[in-house]
């Protein structure tokens, strides 16, 4: 089932049928090769290295740092202290402000300067000749402190959230209701209720490449910083702010990126030290995190209260949530923010009258949120998935049959959620008919058996996913005072020299997935050329237009669009000039492989013609700069609610089959299916790939991983041998198809294809793995589901019930 939206351009049409839209990965044999060009392989002459001193305690009062013994080390260059970064650098700013979601603003040093607020928070930096001597500098340091008892924990909060902010009240950070109809009567009212708690564990991203900085300044005072990140603009204008500089003195370059997934944002400390250290010493100073600093920082982690009312049908009549949510120490970093949007997520696509949310986000003296793929959705379908399965348990219904039941169906779409939140677009019985079939499903029972024999079991689960997708907030030139955080659009700059080479310059990033390659194919197709022919240049704040960068899955969708219409505004003059060429109206000019047709007669090629205008125009080459905002977010300013910021809906349906190993707990992953509709498809090769990686992240959120601390808050899972990722031989063949509904909001028909797959696999997985364990067993009320956590719950598995 696949729509197409038309446009003003012929050449796009078509776009989806063509071959050329699963081209492989732009640039693909240079990452293979290792010929690829990351942040650490950039180290001009001189450079120094600093290295973090962290604090040793959770919570402490901060009473003096000594670096004298790692100044009298030989190759030791340089040392800061709290104290002496404040004198040069002002506090860390919000790129988004709090105030927008009613949270708390915090005034937040680079460096510690009175107080530790969690184990491994910088407390001084050490710059020295090479890496391991900084590290060794940064190990003598001396912090000398005063510990203190930290808050690590929030579970014995209790049931309800209102009186944890009122024995809490100074840890609040922010809180969050959504409300539809009267929770109360229809809960009162109803045939049947049930209750669950879900508690989520923090988890981190594990990107290939950790962050990374090298910063350095010229002759003439202009700090050039090269930064494995999303968002360049963005991390333009924190240093601007920290530094006390002009924007325009400051140029980012954002080399190849080993992954982020959400990691890397601005507002870590590392970022203007790295910058203020270069000036310090009058040579450039890089910092490449280790595997243990990337683990320090986390997210996800979460306690859920939720209850669900329905009739003798399965038909969903109510759903409350209390939602508990430790989002660590406080931060600039936009990971907290996901607090925001699990609660805003809720109820999915489900159409449930009475809707009760409430959200109380809490600091404590763990390391802060950084933002993390699926940002806040994947949780939410997580506990609504688990909750519908609940339903059909209880009455004995076929869990697919209860979603079909209470499903939106497309005539209610779009639709809009209790926070504001609009689903633009969908057919969601589609996505679950066709992925049923896919997999083969048949009606869940239950399979648990309780003869000793019967070592195995297996189950099936599926989940329903939804994900906002879209949102972007402005940097640089597009944030103003009058305008701080209204939606940003993304730009893009397209030119053709007198060889018909093609340059398309873009405000987006690409963080390793290979966005650089739908937004060649989008250009290319526009114009009628070959891949060769297109150049692409991303995350050069110099060279490219400002934007959000990398972000809430827009690249193509929102950062594409901005491509097709600047490269649309150059054909246009193109196919002028081939018009009066040719004597033949410009809507009968065409653009193909190379070649310009006239009434579909090839009349000459595109490189002839590019030097004639060029010729003519005296100009070096043809450009046109265009910038696009998807069209629910056009005209939106900063007196509209920060709800309104997402203009499309991803939406899909996952399968899982498990096997549970009774003697050990080990849960084998044996199946996964997913039909996803992310709208127009551009690229299915990067999508699919995409869709892979979602997957396996939420495989590995439902069984492996799991960031785990001692009791003082001192940091348990600090490599990859603790800290448990699924591995290759985790996971089995994966099936993905699509389903494509496009946008209404968008250009291109496209929606969003980053962060989908992480909530509903983890949310199939666990649905799974109750249906393998059978009814006998309690409900899992925590994630992941390790071997120790699955066997807890056969300990206390009913013994006599039948099969």
């Amino acid at each position: 089932m696949s729509t197409t939206p038309g446009g003003p351009s012929g050449n796009a049409l078509t776009l989806a049928e063509s071959e050329r839209a699963r081209w492989p990965k732009y640039d693909a044999f240079a990452f293979i090769s290792g010929g690829a060009t990351y942040l650490d392989d950039i180290e001009p002459v001189g450079t120094l290295h600093m290295a973090v001193v962290r604090s040793p305690v959770a919570r402490g009062r901060l009473l003096g740092v000594d670096v004298s013994q790692a100044l009298a080390m030989d190759g030791v260059v340089a040392a800061v202290d709290g104290h002496e970064a404040a004198r040069h650098l002002a506090p860390m700013p919000y790129v988004q402000n709090p105030e927008d979601i009613d949270a708390r603003t915090f005034s937040v040093p680079a460096l510690a300067v009175h107080e530790l607020r969690w184990s491994g928070e910088p407390v001084a930096v050490v710059v020295a000749e090479s890496a391991p001597l900084a590290r060794a500098a940064a190990a003598v340091v001396r912090v000398r402190y005063e510990e203190l008892p930290p808050i690590l924990d929030l579970d014995d909060l209790g049931e309800d959230p209102s009186r944890a902010e009122e024995q809490f009240a100074d840890l609040v950070l922010a809180a969050n209701d959504f409300t539809r109809g009267d929770t109360g009567s229809a809960f009162a009212s109803a045939p049947h209720s049930l209750r669950s708690t879900l508690r989520i564990a923090r988890s981190s991203t594990a990107p290939m490449e950790p962050r990374g900085y090298l910063a350095s300044w010229d002759a003439d005072g202009r700090l050039t910083v090269h930064a494995s990140h999303q968002q360049p603009f963005q991390l333009r204008w924190e240093l601007s702010t920290v530094l006390r500089i002009p924007e325009d003195s400051i140029r980012v370059v954002v080399p190849q990126v080993g992954g982020s997934f959400g990691l890397k944002m601005t507002g870590f400390a590392e970022e203007p030290l790295v910058c203020l250290l270069s000036k310090m010493t009058g040579r450039p100073v890089k910092f490449v995190e280790t595997r243990a600093e990337c683990f320090l920082g986390g997210g996800r982690e979460q306690i859920h209260r939720a209850a669900v009312a329905f009739d003798d049908q399965g038909r969903l009549l109510a759903l409350r949530d209390h939602i508990t949510i430790p989002v660590g120490a406080a931060s600039t970093s936009p990971g907290w923010r996901m607090a925001y949007v699990t609660a805003a997520t809720f109820p999915s696509a489900y159409d449930i009258p009475a809707v009760e949310i409430r959200s109380r986000v809490f600091l404590t003296n763990q390391p802060p949120w950084h933002s993390c793929r699926g940002y806040g959705k994947d949780t939410a379908i997580v506990v609504i998935e688990r909750l519908v399965d609940m339903v059909a348990a209880h009455l004995g219904l076929d869990p697919a049959e209860v979603r079909r039941r209470n499903l939106l169906p497309s005539s209610r779409l779009p639709h809009r959620l209790p926070s504001g939140y609009l689903i633009d677009s969908g057919d969601f019985g589609a996505l679950l008919d066709r992925a049923l079939s896919l997999a083969d499903y048949r009606p869940a029972k239950g399979t648990r058996v309780t003869t000793p024999s019967d070592d195995v079991v297996e189950g099936v689960g599926i989940a329903f996913e939804i994900t906002p997708e879209g949102g972007g907030h402005p940097a640089g030139p597009l944030r103003t005072a009058a305008r701080p955080t209204a939606p940003a659009p993304e730009a893009a700059t397209v030119s053709v020299n007198a060889a018909g080479r093609v340059e398309v310059r873009s405000s987006v990033t690409n963080p390793g997935g290979g966005n650089d390659t739908s937004l060649a194919l989008l250009a290319a197709a526009e114009l009628g050329t070959s891949r060769a022919m297109v150049t692409v240049v991303q995350g050069d704040t110099d060279r490219v237009p400002p934007g959000t960068g990398h972000a809430s899955s827009r690249a193509t969708a929102v950062g594409g669009a901005a491509v097709v219409l600047a490269a649309r505004d150059v054909a246009s003059r193109l196919r002028v000039r081939a018009a009066e060429l040719t004597g033949t109206r410009p809507d009968r000019i065409t653009f193909v492989d190379g070649r310009v047709e006239a009434d579909r007669r090839p009349v000459m090629t595109l490189a002839d013609l590019c030097s004639d205008l060029h010729s003519t125009t005296g100009a070096a080459e043809l450009v046109a700069t265009r910038s696009y905002t998807p069209r629910t977010q056009q005209g939106l300013n900063d007196s509209e609610e920060y709800r309104y910021t997402y203009p499309y809906v991803s939406s899909g349906v996952y399968v899982a089959r498990v096997l549970v190993d009774l003697a050990t707990g080990k849960t084998t992953i044996t199946g996964l299916v997913a039909v996803h509709d992310c709208g127009r498809v551009i690229n299915p090769t990067l999508v699919e790939g995409q869709m892979h990686g979602a997957m396996a992240t939420g495989a590995g959120l439902a069984l492996f991983e799991e960031s785990l601390s001692d009791d003082d808050g001192s940091l348990l899972t600090a490599t990859f041998k603790h800290y448990m990722l699924p591995r290759a031989n985790d996971l089995p063949g994966m099936v993905v198809e699509h389903i494509e509904t496009p946008s209404p909001n968008t250009l291109l028909g496209a929606k969003g294809a980053g962060e989908a797959g992480v909530g509903g696999t983890m949310a199939a997985v666990l649905n799974a793995v109750t249906n393998a364990l059978g009814p006998g067993c309690p409900p899992p009320t925590a994630l992941p589901l390790t071997p120790p956590r699955v066997l807890d719950l056969l300990a206390h598995a009913q013994r006599d019930v039948e099969p």
